[in-house]
């Protein structure tokens, strides 16, 4: 697990536009708070110097500098109805885990933000891989009322592929209904499957299963 120490943070600059109080108390605590979750909108509680337009332009800020990730829902010819949010990440795991005040990996695995570390850090590690081989692409998220999610949609050249991230090393028929489901409605090309299984599985003809190892 990756961390960072008080002493090896960097100050921001303030040309981009980041006061001392969004750097040091606003910006790191609602990017913690708001790591995997769809964000409708900017937290009606706000100190009392903080309006609504400077909170949301501070994640704009924070998406533009790279530390923060937002993804959009998945909106496109949708039969079913669907959550139109955005969802985000902090691109950096061990800067989560520093905000989180975590010591080791033990701690980790026992935290409620275990899941939406290792989804973030997944969804971080497919995006840069295709940014850093010049593949074009475009990534959102997909989630019904219902409560049917797919945590990565990448679209690109090579057609759509929906990404289900888990965890666990064994995955079961529940957890791919979802997935399947998309595959089939939105005629997407593959649907994928990361986890921590030791080998690739097939769980279908169009659904495969990938250790994160293998990425």
């Amino acid at each position: 697990m990756g961390t960072v120490s008080n002493s090896s943070i960097t100050p921001v600059p303030s040309e981009i536009g980041f006061t001392g109080f969004a750097l040091t108390e606003f910006v790191p605590g609602r990017l913690r708070e708001r790591h995997d979750s769809i964000s409708r909108s900017v937290p009606s509680r706000l100190p009392t110097n903080v309006s609504q337009p400077t909170a949301r332009d501070y994640f704009d800020i924070a998406h533009g500098t790279f530390i923060w990730r937002a993804i959009p829902a998945y909106t496109r010819d949708v039969v079913k109805r669907t959550v139109k949010h955005p969802k985000g990440y902090l691109r950096d795991s061990g800067l989560l885990h520093a905000l989180l005040r975590l010591p080791d990996s033990d701690a980790l695995l026992v935290h409620p933000q275990m899941g939406g570390s290792w989804e973030g850090m997944v969804v971080e590690e497919i995006l840069r891989q295709l940014s850093a081989v010049g593949v074009a692409h475009q990534c959102s998220y997909y989630r019904t009322s219902a409560g049917a999610e797919v945590d990565l949609v990448v679209e690109g050249g090579f057609g759509r592929v929906a990404v289900e991230i888990k965890h666990t090393s064994t995955v079961g028929g529940r957890d791919l209904r979802s997935l399947r489901d998309f595959v089939r409605d939105q005629k997407a090309r593959l649907g994928l499957v990361i986890n921590n299984d030791v080998a690739p599985r097939q769980y279908d003809d169009d659904l495969i299963g990938l250790p994160f190892t293998w990425l």
